[in-house]
Formats: C-alpha cells, sequence, structure tokens
C-alpha cells in the first residue's frame, strides 16, 4: 500500500504537467513546477528537521531521508486546490479582483483533500505528528494538519499572483523572483501554524 501511495502521488505530476501545459503553456509550468517543488522542499526541512512538527515513517522512495513524494506533493496540491476554485468560480485566480473567493474555496478544497490524504499516511504510520495538541481527528491526525494544507495553498498562490501580475517579464525571472520569496512564504506558513496551535492548546484545554 505504500508503494501505491508514493506512485499515485508521483504520477499525479505528469498528468497535472500535462494538463497545465494544453490549458496553458510550457513557460507557466516552469514557473509553477520549479518554484512550487522549491516551496515544497522548504516546507518539509522547516517543518520536520527544523521545527520538529513532525517526522517521516516508512517511506519507501526516499532521498537521505527525504520522501520524494513530498518535492512534488504541495505542488501538484497547489494546482489542484486552484484550479477547481477557477471553474467553480469561472475566472481565473490569476486575473481575478484582489479579494474574491478564490482563496477561501483553494483553502477549503485542500482542507478537505487533508481529512483524506493526512489519514491515510497516518494510518500506514508514514507520518507522527509531534504536538502539544491534543485533540485529533480519525487516524490520529491532529485538528492542525488541514490547516497546515489550507495555509500552504493560500500563501503559495498569493505569491505567485503578487509576482505574475508585474509586466514584462520572461518566465526565468519569475521564476527566480517567486523562488526568492519562498522563504518568507514558508516562514509565514510556519507563524500561521504556531498561532492556530496554541489557539487549539487554549481551546481544548
Amino acid at each position: 500500500m505504500i508503494w501505491l501511495i508514493e506512485f499515485l502521488v508521483l504520477l499525479m505530476t505528469p498528468i497535472l504537467i500535462y494538463h497545465a501545459l494544453k490549458s496553458k503553456n510550457l513557460d507557466f509550468v516552469k514557473v509553477f513546477w520549479l518554484s512550487g517543488m522549491l516551496m515544497g522542499i522548504l516546507r518539509e526541512l522547516v517543518m520536520v528537521p527544523i521545527a520538529g512538527l513532525y517526522e517521516y515513517g516508512g517511506f519507501h522512495l526516499t532521498i537521505f531521508g527525504f520522501p520524494i513524494i513530498y518535492a512534488v506533493l504541495w505542488t501538484n496540491l497547489c494546482y489542484v486546490g486552484w484550479e477547481w476554485s477557477n471553474n467553480y468560480l469561472g475566472v481565473d485566480y490569476l486575473k481575478s479582483k484582489p479579494w474574491d473567493q478564490h482563496l477561501p474555496l483553494m483553502f477549503a478544497t485542500l482542507v478537505m483533500i487533508a481529512f483524506f490524504f493526512e489519514t491515510l499516511l497516518s494510518l500506514h504510520q508514514l507520518i507522527h505528528w509531534k504536538l502539544d495538541t491534543i485533540k485529533t481527528f480519525w487516524g490520529g491526525v491532529p485538528i492542525l494538519a488541514p490547516f497546515a494544507y489550507g495555509f500552504t495553498v493560500v500563501l503559495f498562490m498569493k505569491s505567485l499572483k503578487w509576482i505574475s501580475l508585474k509586466p514584462q517579464q520572461n518566465w526565468q525571472s519569475v521564476t527566480l523572483k517567486l523562488a526568492a520569496i519562498q522563504p518568507v512564504v514558508v516562514l509565514s506558513l510556519m507563524g500561521l501554524l504556531f498561532i492556530l496551535d496554541l489557539v487549539i492548546i487554549l481551546v481544548f484545554s
């Protein structure tokens, strides 16, 4: 089952890239997946060895203990959340007004995905959360976990829109700028999770 989980996550990548190539273009694919992969790797490096929010279990496909699926998982999920919100609202988030329903919808989409995917990882002992919060969902998934998914897509897509709106930029320039602010995105994510974790502790203590 673990092999199947890893295979399906990796298989998502070429399928989603093909979809992006058909609906967008090659330059967009380069910008989105290169910067997204950097964000995903930084996210895991901060949350696991540095912050110690969770640790990995028995993944098979790893590089120096780092599960390969996490290099593409967050980019893939951000793309799914973005496309679902675009289809539901009938307008592309990157072309929408500053205040719209895309971000709340993307947040809710990733939260719903987390309920299933994070539980799947937990049931197969692939993720071991190490939080002070006691309350969990089914499968031992902490309440904080789905919010971590939602905040990830909101912050990454907000950074993508902010950078890509600047006129007369080639894909290399957009990628470099977007990559440069991903540490800020990850630090913002950690700040939100820290505050939310404190709130959960206070509410359920």
